[in-house]
């Protein structure tokens, strides 16, 4: 593709050896190639220095076949020697070794991640194992052609079952590593759909023996800008794993104190009309600013697509509707879309990018995939299983967190998922954040970062200015290569946000309403979901047209001449870091949307 920095893994095809030692099967393989958050992400904390670009990301395909229990068989039913029904069994002393493998986990960083000590030994945990996408190179080169509109494979996307018999994880694999987990006194929870996680649980001490690791209770900043300070697990020391678990795995992802529980409060009150006022904005001052009245006045509303939402917690349905019905706004509920533990409150953020979403599509299905908190491991579980899911055309996430702040694994975790998402047509969404730095997961190549503007208009849209908002997550990437259709417009041999940019300052607020009460706030937490909106309402118009959704959106907004040209360019304002201006720019990206125009050119 062009790359001056290749975006390394190694991807080779293997054959499966098995042969019988003292009647056990043994396999000769070979390698193939992370408290509530709430609007935005505003650490202010220095940098850290590493750097890992570029990567190379290691896993194993193929290692035991297709046979999901792990042994090998006769011409008969029976299974061979005394291994039946035990993965594990036949593994040679040499592949239990302890490996180096990089770990989800963060590390005490000053101003966001405060030491306190060693955890208890009785405390529990749950975390997320993660796989790699299997033959990921050739995934990746299949959706270049996929997104290339002179390519006889364009908009071909791949069915969930393409995917998952070519590229999603051996399920022997996957089973051998829970049986591992298994044999270390853990229990395993969750399994996700594209078997790319493995949720599971245990106590500190159990964790501790097994990777060759101490975990700590940091206090982590609340990426709630008023919120409180929370706890979460981190390390001072590095991970091993055993070889033949290293060798299949992109290693731990996350780590968590264990959820919370208690019980969902039940909601009072009617719904009813009840206007905020002027002094914020509401949707319909998007509708305007964003060129979507022309479609929705021909009844491109959504219908027909589908927008997702990764949620912590839940949202509150009567406030829901009443903010509806405030901006005249007729829709269905979305559908909840409940994951691992039992939600048990509701979190400002999901409250936050429901309304947003849904009211950008008012003609749209819409999910929530709520996890039971904003912690690493229910976020990156929604995430994945909202992709996996396969249920929707278009899926945002505003649970942000400044990439330097988050571990090399979980970021790549998520990009994992974004790979599976692009190769079967799904347009992915992440603020970019409020710190003026680069979030994740929107440095993954395969997300569109949607950063903020500082939008001056009328409630109903009139534009007066739009200039680039000064806290608009942007910059160079530590995790990613600069992928080959940001060539042209980066100096700089990493992937770089901005993709887009809408109104997010703080200045020219946004409604929301929770808890009874209307508020307004700024950041790229409003962004990303009304983004996702309108990406439905285009959606909503190209099925009309009998064309497909679409799907992955980085390359052909930068590469296709007519679709660049649907984006109002920001050449005002700066981020501490970078300033706005002609063409593209860290801050605002190619710029402001117009969706009528995307909706008619996008090819």
């Amino acid at each position: 593709m062009g790359n001056t920095v290749a975006y390394t893994r190694r991807i080779a095809s293997w054959a499966t050896l098995l042969t019988v030692v003292g009647g056990c099967p043994t396999d000769d393989t070979g390698i193939t190639s992370a408290t509530e958050a709430g609007i935005g992400t505003g650490e202010t904390a220095a940098p850290a220095t590493e750097t890992d670009v570029p990567t190379t990301n290691s896993g194993l395909s193929g290692s035991m076949g297709d046979d999901p229990t792990g042994w090998a068989t006769t011409g008969t039913d029976d299974p061979i020697g005394p291994c039946a029904g035990d993965p594990l069994c036949g593994i040679p002393p040499e592949e239990h070794e302890p490996t180096p493998k990089p770990d989800g986990l963060p590390s005490p960083l000053p101003g966001v991640y405060d030491d306190q000590g060693p955890a208890p030994l009785d405390n529990g945990f749950r975390s997320l194992m993660g796989f790699p996408n299997r033959q990921r190179e050739l995934l990746e080169e299949r959706v270049a052609r996929i997104y290339d509109p002179d390519d006889p494979e364009f908009r071909e996307y791949l069915s969930v079952d393409e995917w998952m018999a070519d590229h999603a994880p051996r399920d022997a694999d996957v089973q051998l590593v829970k049986a591992w987990l298994k044999s270390r006194n853990f229990t395993i929870n969750f399994d996700a759909k594209n078997r790319l996680l493995i949720h599971f649980s245990g106590s500190v001490k159990d964790f501790n023996e097994t990777f060759a690791t101490e975990l700590h209770i940091c206090m982590r900043k609340n990426p709630l800008h008023s919120g409180d300070p929370f706890p979460v697990y981190c390390t001072l020391d590095s991970f091993t794993l055993p070889k033949f678990i290293a060798e299949r795995t992109n290693g731990l992802a996350t780590a968590d104190l264990p959820a919370e529980t208690g019980t969902l409060v039940k909601e009072i009150g009617e719904v009813h009309e009840d206007y905020p006022g002027d002094q914020a904005y509401g949707p319909p001052a998007f509708f305007g600013a964003y060129n979507m009245i022309p479609l929705l006045e021909a009844g491109y509303d959504g219908k027909g697509s589908a927008v997702g939402v990764v949620g912590a917690g839940t949202y509150h349905s009567i406030d829901l509707q009443i903010f509806w019905k405030s901006f005249g706004i007729d829709r269905a509920l979305p559908t909840r879309v409940n994951l691992m533990e039992p939600v048990f409150e509701r979190i400002t953020e999901t409250v936050l990018d429901t309304q947003w979403s849904t009211s950008l599509a008012p003609g749209a299905d819409a999910y929530v995939y709520e996890g039971p908190d904003a912690r690493n491991t229910a976020l990156l579980f929604a995430w994945n299983e909202a992709i996996g899911d396969n249920k929707i055309d278009v899926l945002s996430t505003s649970f942000a967190h400044r990439e330097d702040a988050e571990a090399k694994t979980l970021r790549h975790q998520y990009d994992e998922s974004a790979l599976m998402g692009a190769a079967i047509g799904m347009t992915l969404l992440s603020a970019s954040g409020d710190s003026a730095n680069p979030d994740t997961p929107c440095s993954s190549p395969y997300v569109t970062c949607v950063g903020g503007t500082n939008l001056v208009a009328t409630v109903d849209g009139k534009i007066h200015s739009e200039t680039a908002w000064s806290q608009s997550g942007s910059g160079q990437s530590k995790s990613f290569a600069l992928p080959y259709w940001q060539e042209a417009d980066v100096a700089s041999d990493t992937r770089s946000m901005c993709d887009l940019a809408l109104s997010a300052s703080p200045e020219n607020p946004m409604w929301m309403r929770r808890w009874t009460n209307w508020e307004h706030y700024g950041g790229t937490s409003f962004s990303s979901p009304a983004f996702a909106g309108m990406v439905a309402v285009i959606n909503s118009y190209r099925i009309a047209h009998g064309k497909p959704r679409v799907g992955y959106l980085n390359p052909i907004i930068y590469l296709h001449g007519p679709t660049r040209a649907a984006f109002r360019d920001i050449t005002k304002g700066a981020t501490k870091y970078w300033p706005a201006g002609v063409g593209w720019d860290y801050p605002t990206g190619l710029g402001a949307p117009d969706i009528t125009a995307l909706a008619e050119v996008i090819p």
